[in-house]
């Protein structure tokens, strides 16, 4: 198979027919050879009749031979082989030698009335021949048999008409036969590149390019094999270029907020002096409030620059920890924040407690779903933590009782730097933290949507992470 396909299914064809033209031919010949035999070997229906007529000439004329009783049993098993059954009666009707189902024959018969004759009785023709011996009748020879041929004419009407059916027949079942097995010839070979082809197919949607295709011929699955391989490397060309793109902006990112750290930490060490100055007026310690606070807030969107460089980072560190320990460390750094704001908090788990989870990535997931659910939790209210686990999937869901979001705003507080309410203080939140938890969960395989909560009155955020 090197140039064509469409030449290897010609070929194919031209192969089934001339196999098929072959092999009906033979059919055929086997079939006259069959039948030829059948009428040799078949006699007519007279067969026995005629065996009969021999015979009782031939023993008319060797009486005296065949009074001994040696040459009339050989005679007899001779003619039964036949179809002729010999008997021997006396001349009152009784058997000297002969079959039993005859034994009866000339019951209230007068057998010298009966002599040269041929009697039915029974389903057979019984021909009866004296037995004569120096002019004297010793007794009579009676040769009985059925009209019957070999094969019977029905039987072989039906023969004929079923080989002349199955010569008919014969070329189609034959096509079929040879064209599957040239089909499955063809299979076989194409099988071996096509399942490459789509092993191919599916690592590229797995975003994997480190494979290999072996197979290369002249037909069109070798140009569709080498034009894979050629996407391959253009693939392989812009994914390394996109990483390198990508390592560079997260370096980039991470030497910025470094860079920044320094003199914001400075501000903020002369503005926690200030603040201690017992002089200022009350004019100039609001000013130092408010260096103070958007210290806070620099910090925040620095911490937030550095997550999102590690987000596009592909060489991020993946260091693991169990969910466990990681929700436990969660609670802890969130504890004093729920208490002061007295919201009853409840968690129920039904993962295993083994499972273990990326830290750096589910870290972060966690502190930005529990930011938000204690800053949009209301002094007094609720917030219920759940994680449920399938056989594939766990499911981390996290409502809390408040003011909610608007459905119709579902889908955009996922977006970079949205607020459903730009009005309302934003306590330093950049908008960043639902759009990096987003980016951090899909890295992971995984998705996050918002829904309307199942217990609570506010809203519910629900996490779904493939185990």
């Amino acid at each position: 198979m090197e140039k064509s396909l469409s030449k290897d299914i010609r070929n194919l064809y031209t192969k089934s027919i001339l196999w098929t033209v072959v092999t009906t031919i033979l059919t055929v010949i086997a079939f006259v050879i069959i039948i030829t035999f059948l009428q040799r070997e078949m006699l007519p229906a007279n067969h026995a009749e005629i065996a009969a007529m021999e015979a009782s000439t031939e023993m008319k004329e060797n009486t005296s031979k065949y009074l001994n009783e040696k040459q009339f049993l050989s005679k007899q098993n001779t003619l039964q082989k036949k179809g002729v059954y010999l008997s021997e009666f006396s001349m009152d009707g009784e058997m000297i030698s002969g079959f039993e189902r005859f034994d009866s024959l000339f019951n209230d018969k007068s057998i010298p009335e009966l002599v040269n004759t041929t009697i039915n009785s029974n389903g057979y023709y019984h021909k009866i021949f004296p037995i004569t011996s120096h002019g004297e009748i010793k007794g009579i020879w009676v040769y009985s048999y059925q009209l019957n041929p070999t094969f019977s004419n029905e039987y072989y009407r039906y023969m004929m008409i079923g080989m002349i059916f199955l010569i008919f027949l014969s070329p189609i079942i034959y096509f079929i036969i040879f064209s599957r097995l040239y089909i499955n010839k063809l299979y076989n070979k194409i099988r071996t590149p096509l399942e490459e082809l789509m092993a191919a197919s599916h690592k590229i949607s797995q975003k994997d390019l480190d494979f290999d295709l072996k197979y290369d011929s002249k037909n069109e699955i070798g140009q569709l094999t080498r034009s894979f391989r050629q996407m391959q490397g253009e693939l392989k060309k812009s994914l390394y270029e996109n990483w390198k793109k990508d390592s560079e902006w997260a370096v980039m990112m991470s030497s910025l907020s470094h860079d920044l750290k320094t003199p914001i930490t400075l501000i903020g060490m002369c503005s926690e002096t200030l603040a201690s100055d017992q002089t200022l007026s009350e004019e100039q310690k609001m000013s130092v409030e408010i260096i103070a606070r958007n210290i806070i807030k620099a910090n925040r969107l620095l911490d937030n620059m550095n997550i999102a460089g590690r987000i596009r980072n592909p060489t991020a560190m993946k260091d693991e920890t169990t969910l466990v320990n990681l929700i436990s460390e969660i609670e802890y750094d969130f504890k004093s924040i729920i208490e002061e704001k007295s919201i009853t908090y409840s968690y129920e788990s039904t993962a295993d407690s083994n499972i273990t989870v990326p830290y750096l990535k589910m870290s972060r997931i966690l502190q930005n779903i529990f930011s938000n659910a204690v800053q949009y939790t209301p002094k007094g209210g609720e917030i219920m933590f759940t994680i449920e686990q399938t056989n594939n999937h766990l499911l981390l869901a996290i409502e809390n009782s408040g003011a909610g979001i608007k459905k119709e705003n579902w889908e955009n507080i996922f977006r970079k730097h949205y607020r459903e309410d730009p009005s309302r203080p934003n306590h330093g939140n950049s908008g960043l933290g639902l759009y990096i938890t987003k980016q951090l969960i899909e890295s992971l395989g995984g998705t996050i949507s918002v829904t309307n909560p199942l217990k609570l009155n506010g809203i519910r955020f629900e996490l779904v992470l493939p185990l």
